[in-house]
C-alpha cells in the first residue's frame, strides 16, 4: 500500500509539472520548458539539451533556475586552502591528465586528504561546474534523478545486472546484492546508483574500510562502504576517521553498512534536494549550506559516477530508450561560451616574493634602492626583471622619476608609499575592496570597510592601466584587485 501511495503521489506531481511547465523547488524554479530557456542569459544550454532530446526522445529534461551568480558559485567552491584546511575540491595528484592548470593557483602541489590529491584550480572548477561541458550522451547521467519508488524485490533483471557489476569486484557478494535491493526499496533510491556509488568509493578491490579487519588493531569487524566520515590529510587519518564513524554507527557487517549507509544518503542528500550526482558534488541548491554538505571532494566524482551509472543502463537498455529524468542547473551571468578544459601543460605563474621598492632585490628597501633606481632611469646600470617590477612604486606601468621621488619620500618617513611597500603574505587591516574574478572583470565580492585582506600574489601584467594582485579576504573570498585600491 505504501509503495502504491508513493507512486500515485509521484504520478500526480509529474502531471502537474507537465501541465504547468515549472514548479518551486529547494533552491529556485524548476521547469520542463526547454524551448523557453533564454539564450541571452544561458547561452548554449538550450541547444545542448535539444540535441540530446532529438537523439533520445523519451528522455525528460528539467532545468533548475538556481538564481545564483556564476562567479559567486565558482568562488564559493574555491575555498579551504592551506595547511589544516579541507579544500572543497580536489584533483588527482601526480596525474598527467590533471596537471598544469588543473592544480590550484593558490595551493600549488600541496597534498590533501590521503596525500594523493591536490587542491583544484578555478579553471578546473569552471570546466567541471559548467553544465554545457556535461550535457552530452557520455556525461549527462550525472544529472539523472536518483530517487525511485519502484519495487525491486522481485525484479530479476535488476538483480542480474547488479550481479554482473558485483562480479567486477572482489568484495561484493550475494548478500551485498540483497542489501542494495533492500535499501533501494526501503529508502526509495535507485539501486544502480547505489552500486555505482559503492564502486566509485571503493574501486574494484577490497580496501581497508570494507575488509572488516580494522586498522592497526583498532575497529576490527566494522565496515564503511560509502566512506562516511572518512576525511583527513593523511591516508592513516582518513582510514581511522572512516572506521571510527562506522563503529559509532554500529556497522558491523557488509549488509548493515550498505543498508544504513544508503539510508544516510537518502536522508541527508536525496530528500534534501541533492537528488543528482551533480548536486551531491556541487551543492548549489542550499539553501543554508551552499557549497558545503558535499558528498566528496573529488572534483571528478559526479562525472565518474555518472559514467559508471550510464554503463549499467547500457547493459539493461542498449538504446537508452527509457524515460530517464534529468535536472540541469542554470546560473546567472554564465560565460558566453562553455568554459574550456584546463591545459595540462601550462602552469600558473609561481608566486614571487616581491618587496615593492626593492630595486636591487636584496630583500631590504633602503637608500641603495633609491640610488639604483635613479641610476637605472639615467641608463647607468641594468636591473633584473623583478627589480624593474619592484621599481614601479606607484603601481603604474612606466618606471619614472615619480617612482624615485616616492621611494625617497618613503625612506624619509612619508607614509604615502607605505601602502605599496608590500610583499606576498602581507596582511592589510580595515580596508574596502571590490574583488574581481580576473583582471578583465566579473565582480565576485564587495568587502566591507572593516575587512582585512592578505596579499597572495603580485601581478606583473598591466591590464586596464593597473597591476592586479591576487588576495584573500578575512571572510575567505579570493579574487583580484587593482594595486593600491585597498588604500
Amino acid at each position: 500500500m505504501t509503495k502504491m501511495i508513493k507512486r500515485l503521489i509521484i504520478f500526480f506531481l509529474f502531471i502537474y509539472i507537465l501541465l504547468s511547465g515549472s514548479m518551486v523547488c529547494f533552491a529556485g524554479t524548476v521547469s520542463t520548458d526547454i524551448n523557453g530557456i533564454d539564450d541571452t542569459l544561458y547561452p548554449g544550454v538550450k541547444a545542448k539539451i535539444q540535441a540530446l532530446q532529438a537523439q533520445y526522445p523519451n528522455w525528460i529534461f528539467k532545468v533548475e533556475y538556481t538564481d545564483l551568480d556564476w562567479n559567486e558559485v565558482i568562488n564559493g567552491e574555491h575555498q579551504g586552502h592551506g595547511a589544516g584546511n579541507s579544500a572543497r575540491n580536489l584533483v588527482p595528484a601526480n596525474n598527467a591528465s590533471y596537471a598544469g592548470l588543473w592544480i590550484c593557483e593558490i595551493c600549488g602541489e600541496v597534498y590533501y586528504d590521503t596525500g594523493k590529491w591536490y587542491c583544484a584550480s578555478i579553471e578546473a572548477l569552471e570546466y567541471m561546474i559548467d553544465v554545457r561541458n556535461s550535457v552530452n550522451k557520455t556525461d549527462v547521467f550525472q544529472f539523472l534523478e536518483l530517487s525511485s519508488t519502484e519495487d525491486y524485490s522481485n525484479n530479476e533483471t535488476v538483480k542480474t545486472k547488479l550481479r554482473e557489476m558485483a562480479a567486477t569486484t572482489d568484495y561484493l557478494d550475494e548478500d551485498c546484492i540483497n542489501a542494495i535491493i533492500n535499501a533501494a526499496n526501503t529508502y526509495d533510491v535507485n539501486p544502480y546508483y547505489l552500486m555505482a556509488k559503492i564502486i566509485q568509493e571503493q574501486g574494484y578491490t577490497t580496501k581497508t574500510l570494507i575488509a572488516g579487519n580494522g586498522y592497526k588493531g583498532q575497529y576490527i569487524g566494522v565496515y564503511n562502504f560509502f566512506n562516511f566520515g572518512a576525511s583527513g590529510n593523511t591516508e592513516e587519518s582518513v582510514i581511522l576517521a572512516g572506521l571510527a564513524y562506522a563503529s559509532s554507527q554500529g556497522w558491523t557487517s557488509k549488509e548493515i553498512s550498505i543498508e544504513k549507509g544508503a539510508a544516510l544518503i537518502a536522508k541527508n542528500y536525496i530528500v534534501k534536494g541533492q537528488d543528482t550526482l551533480y548536486y551531491q558534488k556541487f551543492n548549489v541548491i542550499g539553501p543554508n549550506n551552499l557549497y558545503q554538505h558535499q558528498y566528496q571532494q573529488n572534483i571528478l566524482g559526479a562525472q565518474s559516477e555518472g559514467t559508471k551509472l550510464r554503463k549499467i543502463y547500457l547493459q539493461i537498455d542498449p538504446d537508452l530508450s527509457g524515460n530517464y529524468v534529468f535536472t540541469v542547473p542554470l546560473y546567472k551571468n554564465m560565460p558566453a561560451s562553455a568554459c574550456p578544459r584546463p591545459s595540462t601543460t601550462e602552469k600558473h605563474k609561481e608566486t614571487t616574493e616581491l618587496l615593492m621598492g626593492d630595486v636591487n632585490q636584496d630583500n631590504t628597501v633602503n637608500i641603495i634602492d633609491a640610488v639604483a633606481l635613479i641610476n637605472y632611469l639615467n641608463g647607468q646600470n641594468e636591473v633584473s626583471e623583478n627589480g624593474i617590477l619592484a621599481s614601479k612604486v606607484t603601481g603604474r606601468n612606466d618606471v619614472s622619476i615619480v617612482d624615485a621621488v616616492c621611494l625617497i619620500n618613503y625612506l624619509n618617513g612619508d607614509a604615502v608609499f607605505a601602502v605599496n611597500s608590500i610583499k606576498t603574505g602581507t596582511l592589510i587591516q580595515n580596508t574596502n575592496v571590490t574583488l574581481s574574478k580576473s583582471p578583465n572583470g566579473g565582480i565576485i565580492y564587495q568587502a566591507s570597510k572593516d575587512a582585512s585582506i592578505k596579499i597572495l600574489s603580485l601581478g606583473d601584467t598591466l591590464v586596464n592601466n593597473n597591476y592586479w594582485d591576487l588576495i584573500v579576504t578575512s571572510k575567505g573570498y579570493y579574487g583580484y584587485i587593482p594595486r593600491g585600491s585597498w588604500k
